[in-house]
Order: C-alpha cells, then sequence, then structure tokens
C-alpha cells in the first residue's frame, strides 16, 4: 500500500516507547533529543505506583509523582502523544483500571487513545496464544510456553467477562489502537499493510496495530541504520517502533551517541514525525475499516511466531 502523506512527506515514523522502569533520569535527556530535533512520539504511562521490587519493569515513575506528571505535561504540550501501559505495573483489578483510566483523563486532558498491554499483568487483552486467530499457531504456542500456563502473572484475563480483570468494555469504550505483533523490519505497513485493522474475533479491540522491534538501544540503533532508512524512504513506508528508552539509552544523563547520531540523521530526511494515533487515524482514513485478509492473517501471525520463539520479544 503506497500512501500519500501530508505534505507530501517520503515516509512516516514514530515510536511507542513502553514505560516500564522508566524515570526522569533514565528516559528525560531522550525526549529533549527527540523534541529538539522535531519528532513527535508517543510517551505511555502507568498511572498509580506500584510495589514489586522482584521485578524491575514495574520500578520507575508514574503520573502519581508531581515531578514526573509535569514532565509528563510538558511533553503533552509539545506535541508528544501520552499513551496507556496499564493502571500500574502489577496486575489490577477492574475497579482500579477504571479509576487509573479517569485519572488519566484528569491529569493528562483527554482519555488515552493507544494502549499496550504489560506482559505480567493478568489484565492483558487477548494475550499469550489469544494473539492468534490460526488454531495451530495457538497449540504450538501453548505447547511452547507450558510452564507459563500455570502461572498467575502470565494470564490474559482482561477480555474475560468472569474475571475480576476484565475490563474489555473499557478498552472498547476508550482506547482506540492496541499494540499486537512485533516485527525486526523497518517498514511496519509493509508486513501489515491493513494496519490500523478490526479482528472480528477480538471484538473488545476497536483497532490492533503492528510495530517493529527496537526494544533497547542496541536493537533500536540496528533498526536505525542508514540501510533500512533508505529502505523505509524508498518504499514510501511507515515505522512505528515499539521502544523502552529505560533500557540503556542513557548513560551520565547523555543519550547513548549512536541513538543521538541516528536519530539526528533521521530527523534531516524528508520524513513526517507524528505520534502513533496520528499516523494510525490518518492510516485508517485513507481506506474503509479493514479486517485482516486470510492470507496477510497466516503471514503475520506466522512470522510473528518464529520471531518470538527465537528472540522472546513482545
Amino acid at each position: 500500500m503506497r500512501v500519500k502523506f501530508p505534505e507530501n512527506k517520503k515516509f512516516a515514523f514514530s515510536i511507542f516507547d513502553d514505560t516500564d522502569k522508566a524515570t526522569l533520569e533514565n528516559v528525560g535527556p531522550v525526549y529533549k533529543l527527540l523534541s529538539n530535533l522535531g519528532i513527535y512520539t508517543t510517551k505511555s504511562v502507568f498511572v498509580f505506583p506500584q510495589e514489586d521490587s522482584d521485578n524491575p519493569a514495574t520500578r520507575g515513575q508514574t503520573l502519581s509523582d508531581p515531578k514526573y506528571l509535569s514532565f509528563i505535561l510538558e511533553l503533552r504540550d509539545r506535541g508528544f502523544e501520552i499513551g496507556f501501559h496499564g493502571a500500574r505495573g502489577i496486575s489490577s483489578k477492574r475497579a482500579d483500571i477504571i479509576k487509573a483510566i479517569e485519572h488519566f483523563k484528569e491529569a493528562i486532558g483527554y482519555y488515552p487513545k493507544v494502549y499496550a498491554n504489560h506482559l505480567e499483568n493478568k489484565e492483558k487483552i487477548y494475550w499469550n496464544e489469544k494473539r492468534f486467530s490460526l488454531g495451530i499457531l495457538k497449540l504450538l504456542y501453548k505447547i511452547l510456553t507450558f510452564k507459563r500456563n500455570f502461572e498467575e502473572k502470565w494470564r490474559s484475563e482482561g477480555n474475560d467477562p468472569r474475571s475480576e480483570y476484565f475490563w474489555g468494555d473499557i478498552v472498547k469504550k476508550y482506547i482506540t489502537y492496541v499494540r499486537n505483533l512485533t516485527f525486526p523490519q523497518i517498514n511496519t505497513l509493509k508486513i501489515n499493510p491493513s494496519m490500523p485493522y478490526y479482528d472480528p474475533k477480538k471484538p473488545y479491540v476497536n483497532f490492533w496495530f503492528s510495530s517493529s522491534d527496537g526494544h533497547d538501544a542496541k536493537t533500536f540503533n540496528k533498526l536505525l541504520s542508514k540501510e533500512n532508512i533508505d529502505k523505509l524512504e524508498k518504499e514510501n513506508g511507515v515505522c512505528i517502533v515499539y521502544t523502552h528508552f529505560a533500557n540503556d539509552f542513557v548513560a551520565n544523563n547523555e543519550v547513548n551517541p549512536t541513538t543521538k547520531y541516528l536519530l539526528t540523521q533521521l530527523s534531516k530526511r524528508d520524513g513526517w514525525f507524528a505520534p502513533v494515533s496520528t499516523i494510525l487515524d490518518y492510516l485508517a482514513s485513507k481506506r474503509n475499516l479493514h479486517t485482516l485478509s486470510l492470507s496477510e492473517k497466516i503471514k503475520i501471525e506466522t512470522m510473528w511466531f518464529f520471531y518470538k520463539i527465537q528472540h522472546g520479544t513482545s
């Protein structure tokens, strides 16, 4: 699918930053750089603090921290989108999730439009083997992750009305886009040309989107190589990177020098740099509601299955 972007830009680029472990110190310098370069992206947040010292992913600052909230509001005012990563970094029941959504609205000024599941929260929606539509892949995934089936934290109950962690109707009401599959290729749209797409077998999610894998600084830097950006530009593509800016992007208050160089070079290209939901809204406006064809479904689910098994990224 070739797209005519605003102002005839040659490609579109955004980032969804997963807030795991994020603090002012370990992500602030990255956002200062992005702002200076005019690359506007999506920063996700947790709303409430959590106390789980056994899992470093749950550590970090939340909207309940006044200094961090001030930082997030400043990002919002500069043109960054604020997304949702859950009520907190540990499992939250329905009542707390509703409180978190309303607190988010009160603090940020709008309801979150884009969301990504947090790996170890039981309120994950359509996660684990439920990410697949193809029965054979569901079965293989369950076999290969057999041990996880007995651990509570790996359960995905956000779409189950019988569960105290159910909030599917809240997702449907407030959240437009939910991240699903992640790939190592730079042109996310080439891999998943139907995104954002609706899956009638997962009715609580309005639209799904895929992403390109840049989960830590090393992977991010590899993804944004000159060769890859040349390819993205040539293909008139769309790249939505999924990353964790708290994962080794900053040391001694300085952005990783390779990351800084690559982002600076990227900013000089004739690209459209906009938040995730802005780009997805634009793609959606260019066609009618689109569900995945059987061939595309087989392609992306099979590709992700093997990538997941080999690399373990989410």
